[in-house]
């Protein structure tokens, strides 16, 4: 256990690559009620979001969501999150908990008086089965068809185990699965029964060294790594949720679209396979043979699924150089630069 956004939160139940391995073959259970949820109400709901997120809700229908920045007026990402459609008026976000304070007084100071923002963290948990065997699991503690008919981002609200929740086909793994937002005093109900229903076909409880492996292994970023209020989300590698051209304008849409029009950012993310078995950590630096400095590790760990240490870091613009030199404690180890995902996703996005 260890003390992190003022939770105690488990690194890990019986160990990182078990864990790693079940949710890829089979399932885990993480107890992520850390996270922070927030709940936008009012008819301008999705109206006054939209001024404040990278991506278009106007895109989205009830029920479905969406992957999403908060940006400040330069550019730079305060937060991502995930934005539900959970009515026609009402949008709600499940933030990161070491944003939470932070997310709140900037979304409270800009959203307007026309709409309520009600932080409803801690009376919330959130449960994440992630995993190819999740689908059955799930469908032993909730209406089968509702779980068979949820799609890859889409929400519901529904019961488990008899009890109200919200439940969204999304997840942080790359796996298929699912996130369960259920009333904090039903939350060790629910992590009790979900491990004995799906001890028999391999469920076991994972933690947060796990969870930093399998979004590592997929490339997800992660902020204060990947992702921060001085990065952007071009140089991030999320453009593919920014919307420049949309009409509705959003805080830091000005200054994205003047650093597209300058040939972009001045360092871009890449993912790293590494030619030893030690493991680059946060801050190292990337060099050419040379020796000279031409980016920084941001995050790297040793991967179950390929047997090898990988990374992700970011590099200066323009170079046409594949293999690099990382600096490790006073010595050097080779990186070669590889396309992300570096495991295939299985998210079922039918």
């Amino acid at each position: 256990m260890v003390p992190f956004a003022g939770y105690e939160m488990p690194v890990q139940y019986t160990g990182v690559l078990d864990e790693v391995r079940a949710v890829r073959k089979a399932c885990g259970l993480f107890d992520v009620s850390h996270m922070g949820q927030f709940s936008v109400k009012g008819r301008g709901a999705l109206e006054a979001v939209q001024h404040l997120v990278t991506n278009d809700l106007q895109r989205m229908n009830v029920g479905q969501a969406q992957y999403n920045l908060l940006c400040n007026p330069q550019g730079g990402i305060l937060d991502d999150l995930v934005v539900y459609r959970r009515s026609a008026t009402e949008l709600y976000l499940c933030v990161n908990a070491s944003n939470r304070q932070l997310d709140y007084t900037w979304m409270q100071s800009q959203l307007g008086k026309d709409v309520q923002l009600e932080d409803q963290s801690e009376e919330t948990a959130l449960l994440a089965l992630q995993g190819p065997r999740s689908e059955g699991i799930l469908e032993e503690v909730a209406d089968p068809q509702i779980v068979q008919g949820l799609k890859y981002y889409w929400a519901k609200d529904t019961t488990v185990m008899g009890r109200p929740c919200f439940l969204s086909r999304t997840g942080y793994t790359g796996e298929d699965g699912f996130e369960i937002y259920i009333s904090r005093e039903f939350a060790i109900e629910l992590w009790e029964g979900l491990i004995e229903i799906g001890r028999k076909v391999g469920l076991i409880p994972a933690g947060l060294g796990a969870r930093d492996t399998l979004r590592v292994e997929m490339g997800y970023p992660l902020h204060g790594h990947e992702i921060s209020d001085q990065i952007t989300p071009a140089a991030a590698g999320l453009n593919w949720v920014v919307k420049l051209d949309r009409a509705v304008p959003f805080v830091g849409q000005t200054a994205l679209q003047d650093e597209a029009r300058q040939g972009g950012p001045s360092r871009y993310l890449k993912g790293f396979r590494i030619g030893d078995r030690r493991i680059p950590r946060q801050g190292y630096p990337i060099c050419l043979e040379d020796r000279r400095v031409v980016g920084e590790i941001t995050s790297g760990t040793f991967s179950p699924t390929l047997g090898a240490p990988v990374a992700l870091g970011f590099l200066d613009r323009d170079l046409t150089d594949a293999r690099f030199l990382v600096e490790v404690r006073e010595s050097f180890i080779t990186a070669e630069v590889c396309p992300l995902p570096f495991v295939p996703s299985h998210i079922r996005k039918k």
